[in-house]
C-alpha cells in the first residue's frame, strides 16, 4: 500500500525526510491558504471589487488609492498572537519600550491571551505605557480582520513557526509585516511585503524601525498587498493540488504527468523505488527501527499494532463491502476573458524552490 506525506513548507519537508529517512519524492509541499475576501483592507472599494469580479472585461482594475504617511502621522503596530514563550512574547515585551521610545508617533494594539499576559501588563504599568499600548485580550477569528485594519504594521516575533497563516492574513489586510526569520516563515510571503529579523531583541527593534521609516517615506505600496495575496493563496488551488497528489498515488495520473522531468528511474507514487518493494512491512519496520534508540522501537510497535488491526478489519469488514463515494456533480467553470489572463500573468510574484506538485495540469471533474 502506497504512502505519501503532505506538508505545508519546504523546511517541514526537509525535517521530515531527514528524521524519518523518507525518499524526498514521497513528500509533497502544499501550503495553507486564506479566504482573502474575509481579510480586505479598509481602502478596498466597491468599484475595485466589481473589476475583479469581471464586470469590466476589457479594463485592468484600478489600483487602490496609495497610503501616504507623514512624519507626524501615527503608525499603529498590531500584534495578534497567543501570549506564550514560543510565540516570542518575552521578545515582544523587551522590544515595545524601545520601539515606542524611538518614535513618539507609534502605538501598539495587542490581541491575544496566555500566561505571558501578566508580564506584558506589568511591563506597561512599570514603564507607564498604557496610553500607547492597547490590550484587547482574546479575540475571535471573525474579529481578527477588524483588528488588523486598524494598523499599518503587523509584528510577529515568534520563536518557532511552521507556516504562520496570520502573517498572510495581515498582508491581505494591507499591513506591512515584520517577522522573525524562523521556521517556514521566510517561504510564506515575498520580500517586498516583509522585514525579516533575527529572533533577537536588538534586531527586532532595528527592523521594526526600518519598517516604520519605509512607511513614512511611502516606499511600500501596501494597498496592492491584498490582490497579490489573493493570487498567491487560495483554497481552490490547495484542493486542486491535493487532488493531484491523490491522482498520482492511485495511478489516475501517469508518472510523466505527475513528476515531469523527475520521473526517470526514481520513486513512483504507486510502486516505490524502481526495483525495490519499499512498502513491504519488513522494509518499513527496518526504516522505523532506525529512527532512534527508543523512538524506533515505539514506531515499530505502533506499526505492528496498526497492521494487525488492519488485518482484523479486512476479515470482519472487508473493503469490498465498502460503498464507493460518487463524484459530486459540479458546474463547468466560467472563465472571464482578459481578466483571467491578466491574473495568470501576474501570478508568479516571487522565485521559489521548484515544487514537485506545482504543475497546472489538474484533472477536471
Amino acid at each position: 500500500m502506497a504512502r505519501i506525506s503532505l506538508l505545508i513548507t519546504f523546511l517541514s519537508k526537509e525535517n521530515t525526510v531527514l528524521r524519518a529517512s523518507l525518499d524526498p519524492l514521497m513528500v509533497s509541499v502544499i501550503p495553507n491558504a486564506v479566504v482573502a475576501e474575509n481579510f480586505e483592507p479598509l481602502a478596498y472599494t466597491k468599484s475595485t471589487k466589481n473589476y475583479q469580479l469581471g464586470k469590466h472585461y476589457n479594463a485592468r482594475p484600478p489600483p487602490p488609492p496609495p497610503q501616504h504617511l507623514g512624519p507626524e502621522d501615527t503608525i499603529t503596530i498590531v500584534v495578534i498572537s497567543r501570549l506564550f514563550y514560543n510565540k516570542g512574547t518575552d521578545l515582544l515585551i523587551a522590544a515595545i519600550p524601545r520601539i515606542l521610545a524611538s518614535d513618539p508617533h507609534v502605538r501598539f494594539i495587542i490581541a491575544g491571551s496566555g500566561p505571558k499576559a501578566i508580564d506584558l501588563e506589568q511591563m506597561l504599568e512599570r514603564r507607564v505605557l498604557q496610553d500607547r499600548v492597547e490590550i484587547l485580550g482574546p479575540v475571535r477569528h471573525e474579529e481578527v480582520r477588524d483588528v488588523m485594519v486598524r494598523g499599518h504594521i503587523y509584528l510577529h516575533p515568534s520563536l518557532t513557526e511552521a507556516f504562520g497563516t496570520v502573517i498572510v492574513e495581515a498582508a491581505s489586510c494591507g499591513l506591512y509585516v515584520v517577522c522573525t526569520q524562523v521556521g517556514g516563515i521566510p517561504e510564506v510571503l515575498p520580500q517586498h511585503m516583509t522585514e525579516f529579523a533575527k529572533p533577537e531583541e536588538d534586531d527586532l527593534v532595528a527592523k521594526t524601525g526600518k519598517a516604520i521609516a519605509a512607511l513614512r517615506s511611502n516606499r511600500i505600496r501596501t494597498e496592492r498587498f491584498h490582490d497579490q495575496v489573493k493570487m498567491m493563496y487560495s483554497w481552490t488551488d490547495v484542493a486542486q493540488r491535493t487532488e493531484r497528489v491523490y491522482d498520482g498515488i492511485t495511478g489516475a495520473l501517469s508518472e510523466e504527468e505527475f513528476y515531469g522531468d523527475n520521473s526517470g528511474g526514481g520513486w513512483s507514487a504507486t510502486r516505490g523505488r524502481a526495483g525495490v518493494q519499499s512498502f513491504a512491512l519488513i522494509d518499513r519496520l527496518k526504516r522505523y527501527y532506525g529512527c532512534g534508540i527508543w523512538a524506533g522501537k515505539l514506531f515499530c510497535m505502533c506499526v505492528v499494532i496498526d497492521y494487525l488491526f488492519l488485518q482484523f478489519l479486512e476479515i470482519f469488514a472487508p473493503r469490498a463491502n465498502i460503498d464507493i463515494c460518487r463524484n459530486w456533480p459540479q458546474k463547468p467553470s466560467l472563465r472571464v476573458p482578459h481578466v483571467d489572463e491578466e491574473l495568470d500573468e501576474a501570478r508568479p510574484l516571487r522565485k521559489t524552490k521548484p515544487r514537485d506538485i506545482s504543475s497546472r495540469k489538474h484533472r477536471r471533474c
